[in-house]
């Protein structure tokens, strides 16, 4: 073989493994680049299906907050090797529509190998409501001459300490009946055209509504009063949902009371002489089929208000503070007995503190994981 064959020869071979070369490495480069591009894909589902996970959380606890990054557990992502996700809880304000709305920032980074991936979620920061009949510090369908004793009513708006928020309010008492206040009770609340009265004794009547017409029927179960479908409350309850419990003896009850705290005896009983044992909050129920499940005597051990709405059949010898509301759904109060010693005693209305503890209950159609529950405002990849 000549020089000029060998040259061609060689000079093909050359040119070959140059063209070799570079497919192996573009093959190598695709490769590479496929697998960037899974992970980043895999980056993205894991940040979603991370916030997914610190939604449901953030519905349950709506004052929960992380201000620094925090691991979420390997196990709730898949366990897939080399990811990891971490979010943060901060409080925001979202601009929308002319006007600056609080709102609950949710930032999540998820990491797989060298991709990243990030969802932020802006959703309200309050999404509970304050239930219509929920018209007086003090709402019932039967007499409350006796009922209210010596203690002091307040239907002024309150924040959730029980600072004072002015011309917010509602009525002191609101009855189905007429009122006396037999017990020289200090009532104060908000008038139909926003003026606060401060409590006093006597009263001054634009805070007490009396002979109020509920259009034929007073609600007559704790679902009515939250507009749910009947049983969603102790379904709830039930569940075990942010710290909720039901127990048809309330010496079973675990404290603190969180969440919706159902207690369902059976007719005709009473829980006396009660002690909420730590500071609780949520929504106390006392109710039954009969709709006379009684609380005779209910007290605090450390002396701290209960932040929230307690709905009962019947109340009475309330020794007890309470920022939110109290609704009484049965007409049969209490009519000849006598109470003291709750002089010092206050019932605060409030609606933070109202807001707060629906802010759980949601939409009744949408009760599985967070949605209903949190309103979005903006979902951004």
């Amino acid at each position: 073989m000549g020089k000029s064959s060998l040259i061609v020869v060689f000079g093909g071979v050359l040119i070959l493994s140059l063209i070799n070369l570079h497919l192996n490495r573009t093959t190598i480069a695709s490769f590479e680049s496929a697998v960037d591009n899974y992970n980043q894909f895999n980056a993205r589902n894991v940040a979603n299906q991370a916030m997914e996970i610190v939604l449901t959380e953030l519905a349950d606890s709506s004052k929960l907050r992380v201000l620094s990054p925090q691991k979420i557990p390997g196990h709730l992502i898949g366990n897939i090797p080399t990811t990891q996700a971490t979010y943060t809880i901060t409080d925001a304000a979202v601009s929308m529509g002319g006007s600056q709305i609080d709102a609950v920032k949710i930032e999540v980074e998820s990491v797989i190998g060298t991709e990243q991936a990030r969802v932020i979620v802006y959703t309200r920061r309050q999404s509970g409501f304050v239930p219509n009949p929920v018209r007086a510090a003090l709402t019932a369908n039967g007499p409350l001459d006796r009922t209210i004793s010596n203690m002091v009513i307040d239907g002024r708006d309150h924040d959730i300490n029980g600072n004072l928020i002015a011309n917010n309010g509602v009525y002191g008492v609101s009855t189905s009946l007429s009122f006396v206040n037999v017990g020289g009770a200090d009532i104060g609340g908000t008038d139909p055209d926003g003026i606060d009265y401060p409590p006093t004794f006597p009263e001054d009547p634009n805070i007490i509504e009396e002979n109020f017409d509920w259009g034929g029927q007073f609600p007559t179960s704790p679902d009515v009063v939250l507009g749910l479908e009947e049983g969603t409350l102790k379904q709830i309850a039930q569940s075990g949902e942010g710290g909720s419990q039901y127990v048809t003896n309330p010496d079973h009850l675990k404290y603190p009371l969180r969440g919706v705290t159902y207690v369902e005896i059976p007719p005709g009983s009473k829980w006396r002489k009660g002690r909420i044992l730590q500071e609780s909050s949520g929504i106390l129920i006392f109710h039954n089929s009969e709709g006379n499940a009684a609380i005779d005597d209910l007290s605090s051990n450390n002396k701290a208000p209960f932040r929230g709405l307690i709905i009962a059949d019947y109340f009475f010898h309330i020794h007890l503070d309470v920022i939110g509301g109290i609704i009484l759904l049965s007409p049969d109060l209490e009519t000849s007995r006598k109470c003291s010693g709750n002089k010092d005693k206050k019932i605060l209305f409030s609606r933070e503190a109202l807001i707060d503890v629906t802010g759980m209950i949601g939409d009744p159609g949408e009760r599985t994981g967070w949605r209903g529950r949190l309103p979005i405002l903006g979902w951004y990849e």
